[in-house]
C-alpha cells in the first residue's frame, strides 16, 4: 500500500468522530470517507448518494462505483471499507452501549472486496456476529480480515489479526493472522493457501518505513491498510446461491 493511500485512510479515521454517541437512533454506521461514487439503499427506496457523514443502518445496500472507495465506523467501534466494485449490505444491525440489551450484527458481502476491523459486536458472543458471502458465512474471534471475490465466483480470505472460521456445506477453516484461504463454491470446503498473502504495507509497494503497516484506529489494533489490498488469488467455480455454515 502506497503512503498516500495510507494517508486517505488514516485521514478518514481521524475524521470518523465518536463512534457510538453521534449516530441517530435507526444508524448503524457513518461514512468516515468517501472516494469516488458511493450509494445506499433500502428496499423499494430510491439511491442516496454518500458523502462524509451520511449514515446508514439495517436493510440498507451499500454500493461503490469501479472507482470507488467507502469507509465506516460502526457503533461499536468496528471500521470497514469497501473496495471499488463491491456492494455489501448490512442485513440486521443491534448496539447500544449504555443499554444491556443484545447486540448483533449480522451482513453480507454480495460483490467485490472488502477489509473490516470488528469492534465490540462478536467479543462476548462470537455468534452476535456474522458475514455471509455467496459460498461461505465468515465469524470472527477478534480480528482483522478481508474478503475478496474472484472473477470466477470464488473467494478469498486473508486473516490479519485474530482468527475467523470460514464455514459452508463442505465444512469449516480457522484462518490464523497472516493465514489465507480460498472458496471455490458454496459446497467445497475452504483450503487454505500454501503461501500466505504479505501483510498491507510489508512489501516494497506498501511500506511505510518501518516495517509496519501503520494502521492504527484510535489507538486500538495495528495491522491494517485499506481494505481489501492483496487479497490472494482464487480459482473454482461460481457459485449461485448463498450457502450458510455454522452461524
Amino acid at each position: 500500500m502506497s503512503r498516500n493511500l495510507f494517508a486517505v485512510w488514516l485521514l478518514g479515521l481521524l475524521l470518523a468522530g465518536s463512534p457510538a454517541a453521534v449516530l441517530g437512533a435507526e444508524a448503524a454506521a457513518r461514512v468516515a470517507f468517501v472516494v469516488g461514487e458511493a450509494t445506499a439503499s433500502l428496499p423499494n427506496q430510491p439511491l442516496r448518494q454518500l458523502v462524509r457523514g451520511s449514515e446508514v443502518g439495517p436493510g440498507d445496500s451499500i454500493r461503490t462505483g469501479p472507482g470507488g472507495r467507502l469507509q465506516l465506523r460502526f457503533s461499536d467501534g468496528s471500521q470497514l471499507s469497501l473496495n471499488p466494485g463491491s456492494l455489501f449490505r448490512i442485513d440486521d444491525y443491534q448496539f447500544a452501549a449504555t443499554t444491556p440489551q443484545p447486540a448483533r450484527g449480522f451482513f453480507s458481502l454480495l460483490q467485490g472486496g472488502l477489509r473490516t476491523i470488528t469492534g465490540l459486536i462478536g467479543k462476548a458472543r462470537r455468534e452476535d456476529y456474522r458475514m455471509q458471502t455467496t459460498v461461505a458465512t465468515i465469524g470472527i474471534r477478534g480480528t482483522d480480515y478481508g474478503l475478496e471475490y474472484a472473477t470466477d465466483g470464488g473467494l478469498g480470505a486473508t486473516t490479519y489479526s485474530g482468527q475467523i472460521e470460514v464455514c459452508n456445506e463442505g465444512g469449516c477453516l480457522l484462518l490464523d493472522a497472516g493465514e489465507s484461504a480460498r472458496v471455490n463454491d458454496g459446497h467445497s470446503r475452504p483450503v487454505r493457501n500454501g503461501t500466505p498473502p504479505p501483510l498491507p504495507g510489508s512489501g516494497p509497494a506498501g511500506s511505510s518505513g518501518n516495517g509496519d503497516s501503520g494502521f492504527a484506529a484510535s489507538g486500538e489494533r495495528r495491522g491494517s491498510g485499506i481494505p481489501g489490498g492483496q487479497q490472494p488469488p482464487v480459482n473454482g467455480g461460481p457459485s449461485t446461491a448463498p450457502t450458510g455454515g455454522r452461524y
